[in-house]
């Protein structure tokens, strides 16, 4: 059993593993739950849903047991993209950096200010995980999964789609600069649900839901994604898991000259989805709880 006296003691989104949501909510798509404040640090959390093979019809829904998850916050700017958003939402031009628009970000480098930490303890979805390191080692994700006991947690039961499981993560705080015109920074991050392991492909629709807005060189079955058909930028927005960063419009107006503002958008690029997205086989570091999750 969960010990809720810990969970309690937990910041915020550790506070509980498993919340009800309505029937109507059931069906939603892999997301983060809260959007939060310019210059605050804090905690945020996946909301998984549902299990494997919602989407298409190749059997019975499969629970999930493991998720991974890649954020855009490389050194190297090449490694994410930033899309200026349209006024209703949509990807408008490119952007190279966000040195114009967040403080500490300066130009030619990557969004290394999003300050990503793990959060462990009773309150997580499954009992292990592992921060994902770039060469740099900065924590660019993690893969988190059930072990067995002492350290089993339940893989997320979802053939009655009655509950949310939420899977947490810390963030640092982020400032817009006074002389931007930015009023929300949309971060994408790439999640993969996993409900089977083995050695076969991604390329699996009832062994993963992978939630980003595109296919990419690896995660190229389309059965597994959000959507049946690849999306068109100019007519609809991709399906991200989203963390909206939001400017504090109260202490931080925007300019009058920026004429209601934008919204700035940050996913992680191809590469980086396709090197740390997959969970891998691997020795992990000593201490680390439970068994090898092979994928």
């Amino acid at each position: 059993m969960r010990n809720f006296k810990a969970v309690k003691k937990m910041a915020l989104y550790s506070v509980a593993t498993v919340i009800g949501i309505a029937s109507s909510g059931a069906f939603a798509h892999t997301g983060i739950r809260d959007v939060v404040k310019e210059g605050v640090s804090g905690y945020n959390a996946f909301t998984v849903t549902h299990g494997c093979n919602d989407n298409i019809d190749l059997g019975p829904s499969q629970d999930v047991i493991a998720m991974s998850a890649v954020f855009p916050n490389a050194a190297d700017p090449a490694l994410a993209t930033i899309y200026k958003l349209t006024s209703t939402g949509l990807q408008g031009e490119t952007v190279a950096d966000l040195s114009g628009d967040i403080e500490g970000v300066l130009p030619g480098v990557g969004f290394t200010k999003l300050g990503i930490g793990l959060v462990s303890g009773g309150g997580t979805l499954f009992a292990n995980f592992l921060p994902t390191l770039d060469a740099n080692s900065s924590i660019r994700g993690y893969h988190t999964w059930a072990g067995p006991s002492p350290y089993s947690s339940a893989p997320l039961a979802e053939q009655v789609k009655s509950a949310t499981g939420l899977s947490p993560f810390r963030y640092g705080a982020v400032q817009f600069k006074t002389t931007s015109c930015a009023k929300n920074l949309k971060v994408r991050v790439a999640v993969a649900n996993w409900c089977k392991r083995g050695n076969g492909t991604a390329a699996m629709g009832d062994r993963v839901d992978v939630w980003m807005g595109h296919t990419t060189a690896l995660f190229n079955d389309q059965r597994t994604m959000p959507r049946a058909t690849p999306y068109n930028p100019a007519v609809e927005s991709p399906f991200w898991p989203t963390m909206t960063i939001a400017r504090d419009l109260v202490a931080n107006p925007l300019d009058a000259a920026c004429n209601g503002g934008y919204d700035l958008a940050i996913e992680p690029a191809d590469a980086d989805i396709d090197a740390f997205l997959p969970i891998p086989r691997a020795t992990y570091p000593a201490g680390a709880p439970g068994a090898k999750f092979f994928p």
